[in-house]
């Protein structure tokens, strides 16, 4: 073993061969054309949301503010990517929400809340195809719910009896290829067949 000892060494270095392969792939062209068209006069593209917001979670980070705090002195030096803040980051997946869905079913009372974005699903399906993570037919499709508890304003009471969300996740193998959000009071079975729809279409 050899030790070295550089300034060019750094604990994110390995990151830097996972974005060179999403170059490498077109993964970044392939997310400016097929998200919202920016005005010319933003620094950050897509391709900068994104790979930085990716990189958090490649690098361990569990929350926005580690782009800011423990990994943007380390990405400052990649030559095809600018870094952007947290608060950008954010500010531009607002822009990317669609207003929640209500509907009712044919029996019941309650009006469920759900969240569709088939375009960025679509999206999702286009990059795992790009980089062969969908693999060779046949493919099983999984489909399940799971509970995420918050204090969101807009969240709803569970059948637990706390306050959150009920998210429906689509997966092949170990990859997400669906997800479609749903308030905390409508739980897996309300409307799972429309929800098998849309994912089936995608």
């Amino acid at each position: 073993m050899k030790i070295i000892n550089s300034t060019h060494v750094n604990p994110f270095g390995g990151l830097n061969f996972v974005l060179e392969e999403f170059e490498q792939q077109g993964i970044g062209e392939l997310l400016e054309q097929n998200l919202p068209k920016l005005p010319n006069q933003c620094k950050y593209s897509w391709k900068d949301i994104l790979y930085a917001f990716w990189s958090i979670y490649f690098c361990g980070g569990d929350c926005i503010e580690d782009i800011a705090t423990n990994l943007k002195k380390f990405l400052e030096g990649i030559p095809y990517l600018q870094i952007p803040s947290p608060d950008r980051i954010l500010d531009r997946f607002k822009e990317l929400s669609l207003p929640k869905t209500t509907i009712k079913t044919p029996r019941g009372k309650r009006d469920h809340q759900l969240s569709i974005h088939e375009h960025i699903n679509a999206l999702n399906i286009k990059i795992l195809m790009k980089v062969q993570g969908l693999g060779k037919a046949p493919l099983t499709l999984d489909y399940d719910n799971t509970y995420v508890f918050n204090n969101k304003a807009d969240s709803n009471n569970t059948y637990l009896k706390q306050y959150g969300y009920c998210p429906g996740v689509g997966i092949i193998g170990n990859n997400i290829v669906y997800v479609e959000n749903r308030n905390g009071n409508s739980h897996a079975g309300i409307l799972q067949h429309e929800t098998l729809s849309r994912m089936s279409i995608i």
